[in-house]
């Protein structure tokens, strides 16, 4: 396999959640690159990956419609909703996986064993001063994560408070599955985005997502290309792939 000099940089905009990642996925299949990743689950150590670099803008994140009917993980969106906001698996820690967002959000612990929960900070900060260029979370252990399985890929959410109205939020991650997590994680994040601007009293502003490597495994492709596949008979049809959130009742139901 011929290597790339240069990891592509795209950019895609829209209006409501299941847009972006929809235009994401179809930059990313027609201008992303053959490349590798390591790995923690091949016995090579290595994952071959159609990959480039992604910014995604979400002007009005938490209208609705916010479900994609093509996400394939839509059967556990609110169990991974209150995993990220609620902490449900932190129990998990050290037996399972070496960590939650939960617990490296809201109890991060630095290696004196002290406890930071870094959203109750950034709530507090911005309702001190909602202009502040520091209201910001992180996630990485340099001390530990270099050295773990899988580490976290969510590196830092910032956010600021606009014209003493909006609460807008940037995440920034050095990993992303965009087939299988990104969604997932962008609808968890747009909540304590939301949750945030309740406890501050504004309204939910844009929701920027940058990742260093978007990218679909190799084995993921076809499964990408039937997904874009379906989209595109569907806008064909006059058919939207969007749905409301409370769909999500209707797979709580079933299950």
């Amino acid at each position: 396999m011929e290597l790339p000099e240069s990891i592509p940089q795209l950019h895609v905009s829209a209006s409501l959640l299941p847009e972006a990642w929809e235009k994401s996925l179809i930059a990313l299949r027609s201008r992303g690159i053959r490349s590798r990743k390591e790995s923690y689950t091949d016995p090579k150590g290595v994952d071959h990956i159609l990959e480039a670099s992604m910014t995604m803008v979400v002007k009005t994140p938490d209208r609705e419609p916010m479900l994609h009917r093509g996400c394939e993980g839509l059967f556990m969106l609110e169990q991974y909703v209150e995993e990220v906001l609620e902490g449900v698996k932190d129990s998990y820690i050290g037996e399972y996986w070496d960590y939650t967002y939960h617990q490296r959000l809201f109890n991060y612990e630095s290696p004196k064993g002290q406890s930071v929960n870094q959203i109750q900070y950034v709530a507090k900060k911005l309702m001190e001063c909602s202009f502040t260029n520091r209201a910001q979370a992180t996630t990485w252990m340099p001390w530990s994560d270099p050295f773990a399985k899988g580490p976290p890929c969510l590196q830092r959410i910032w956010c600021k408070v606009v014209s003493d109205e909006y609460l807008e939020m940037h995440t920034s991650w050095r990993s992303r599955d965009a087939y299988n997590a990104a969604f997932l994680n962008m609808y968890a994040l747009i909540q304590l985005q939301k949750t945030i601007a309740n406890q501050i009293g504004v309204k939910v502003g844009q929701y920027v997502d940058f990742s260093d490597s978007y990218h679909v495994y190799q084995r993921n492709l076809k499964q990408l290309d039937k997904f874009l596949q379906t989209v595109r008979k569907h806008r064909e049809r006059g058919i939207s792939p969007w749905a409301p959130s409370n769909l999500l009742k209707k797979f709580r139901k079933n299950g």
